[in-house]
């Protein structure tokens, strides 16, 4: 059984121009910029945190959120982020 973290990045449709954007995924601090959508992060046992965030016109990190995780042997954690389509707030950042 795998064990790691899976990523779901989203925004709703109002906000069409983030498709232009592409969302940074940090874990523990290790930057992976990656696509719209879901990500899986093959990882050992442990806790790690979880930030999202993308650059937008001049902002570095838009809607960046953060949440911690602990990753069990065999367990696959699911972590969702949703950006509203405001873009001066943090994004909605869930796990499961």
């Amino acid at each position: 059984m795998k064990t790691g973290i899976e990523v779901k990045t989203g925004f709703m449709p109002l906000a069409w121009i983030l498709y232009l954007c592409t969302p940074v995924i940090e874990i523990n601090g290790q930057k992976n910029t990656r696509k719209w959508g879901v990500h899986y992060f093959d990882l050992a046992p442990g806790d790690y945190t979880v930030k999202i965030y993308f650059p937008y016109l001049f902002i570095k990190e838009c809607g960046a959120n953060q949440v911690n995780v602990r990753v069990e042997e065999g367990q696959t954690k699911k972590v969702s982020f949703e950006m509203p389509p405001w873009m001066m707030s943090k994004g909605d950042m869930r796990v499961s």
